[in-house]
């Protein structure tokens, strides 16, 4: 594999302690039921979620932190009874903008508002770029559980920001995308034309040793063309 030899100190030093934050991180099974994650910390963490990217700054991922007793025995029950739903510190149940996401609605022009000036262009660019180039070419924009799907998938970059963002605190996690998505979206009253829920992500503070880290090498997986 071609190497890079012009990395910087300041980025080694960097690149180090963020690395040490990916190690850290792993699946974890068992949470310590008595150690809670400070309300200023969660806030940071959470707004590491809301600062993530998403296609075209549409923003479709919402975050909703159970915190009450019946809410998270209902989600653990959606969730096939793992214990780490009711063990963690925090519970974050991501779900995703559907029908809101179809290029004429008031959510996506408002969204395009942001940047663009006159409403020929926000109209235009809605239509043309983001609902011929991109929705229509995929397919997505005749069939509204499709368009659903690839919402959902900007749920993950929002998760994996938190998580990452939580390792680098020394705070573990565990993304569960095993439950009953119908019962998750029931208990939390949603309208399933408007969203749909993605997964569920686990916070806290790890009460079991760390698994084995099983990695492919960096030559396996990196090609410079």
């Amino acid at each position: 594999m071609q190497t890079c030899n012009n990395k910087s100190n300041h980025y080694v030093q960097y690149y180090d302690e963020f690395s040490q934050a990916m190690r850290f991180r792993f699946a974890c099974k068992k949470f310590d039921e008595n150690k809670k994650i400070p309300c200023d910390v969660l806030y940071s963490i959470l707004e590491s979620g809301r600062l993530s990217p998403s296609s075209f700054g549409l923003e479709p991922t919402r975050m909703i932190v159970v915190k009450t007793k019946s809410m998270r025995e209902k989600i653990k029950q959606a969730c096939w009874n793992q214990d780490q739903i009711s063990q963690a510190s925090e519970v974050i149940v991501f779900s995703s903008l559907k029908a809101d996401m179809l290029p004429n609605t008031n959510y996506i022009l408002g969204k395009f508002s942001r940047r663009l000036k006159t409403s020929d262009e926000i109209k235009h660019y809605a239509k043309e770029r983001y609902g011929n180039r991109k929705l229509e070419a995929l397919g997505y924009i005749s069939d509204i559980e499709k368009l659903g799907l690839w919402s959902a998938h900007q749920a993950y970059i929002m998760a994996t920001t938190v998580m990452n963002h939580a390792a680098f605190l020394g705070i573990d996690s565990c993304m569960i995308e095993g439950f009953d998505k119908s019962q998750i979206e029931s208990s939390l009253d949603m309208d399933t034309f408007k969203e749909q829920v993605s997964l569920v992500l686990c916070l806290g503070y790890r009460n079991m040793p760390q698994s084995n880290r099983l990695r492919m090498s960096l030559d396996e997986i990196v090609k410079f063309v």
